[in-house]
């Protein structure tokens, strides 16, 4: 009988240790256009601004949009908005996953005190880690703005690949 315990206890303890997890990469649904970027932004053929950081993760409203952020600063006294990575923007925009493109007709900016609105044209990622979008803001609806740019870390170096 004690040789049984024994036999059983043997062959659990061999699953246990033979049955590790093996742990997946879980991408988000917004994978390849989630992520941290690094952007500039030209008017014509000259820099206007950057390089500057845009952060893009999904919404929660589903795997149609996302939010396109470039973390502006805010006071800790007032709540005032104090600088910005580039334009002050916090914004959604329609995503189709299958093509990786994005784009809007005039998203609202979220930051309370920067109440313009945006038009993204032709917003794209090119293979996983470069990113262009020609962009219209409303404060400033005569100039088309070509912003584009790549991966801060690569996808995968992110990952811990």
């Amino acid at each position: 009988m004690k040789k049984i315990n024994y036999l059983i206890l043997l062959i659990v303890v061999f699953i246990g240790i033979s049955c590790e997890p093996k742990y997946e990469k879980e991408y988000s649904w917004a994978y390849p256009i989630a992520g941290d970027w690094t952007l500039t932004s030209y008017k014509g053929a000259a820099v206007d601004a950057g390089p500057f950081e845009v952060k893009i993760y999904n919404t929660s409203y589903g795997k149609d949009s996302i939010w396109i952020d470039d973390y502006p600063v805010f006071s800790t006294t007032t709540g005032a908005l104090v600088d910005w990575n580039y334009w002050g923007l916090k914004f959604k925009a329609a995503v189709n996953m299958s093509t990786k493109t994005f784009s809007t007709v005039g998203s609202k900016n979220s930051i309370k005190d920067n109440a313009i609105s945006i038009v993204i044209k032709e917003g794209k990622i090119i293979g996983t880690d470069s990113i262009t979008m020609d962009v219209v803001f409303s404060d400033d609806a005569t100039t088309t703005y070509r912003i584009a740019g790549h991966r801060t870390t690569a996808y995968d170096e992110y990952m811990h690949d």
